[in-house]
């Protein structure tokens, strides 16, 4: 799990540097299996995916990219202690 900050200073994780449908779908699953979201949106490309999430009143994106991998980040403002946690709790096995 590597941290990264965009232009906008917005916090992202990235979850994995593959680039798997699988992985993308199970991570999906998680979401709404165990933080009870709703699917906001789904925008899927050829080479990217962004499906917006609603948790505890807040939009988290789930993204995959073909070069980058799979991460995640926080549509509008930011709360880095929410989606590090989320994030530990998508990646646990």
């Amino acid at each position: 799990m590597k941290e990264y900050r965009d232009a906008s200073n917005r916090l992202s994780i990235n979850l994995s540097d593959l680039n798997s449908e699988i992985l993308f779908a199970k991570y999906a699953d998680r979401i709404m299996s165990e933080f009870k979201a709703i699917i906001v949106e789904r925008l899927d490309g050829l080479d990217q995916r962004y499906w917006d999430f609603e948790v505890d009143g807040k939009v988290v994106v789930l993204h995959s990219d073909s070069m980058a991998g799979i991460s995640i980040h926080i549509a509008k403002g930011a709360d880095d202690n929410f989606l590090r946690n989320f994030a530990s709790t998508l990646i646990k096995e």
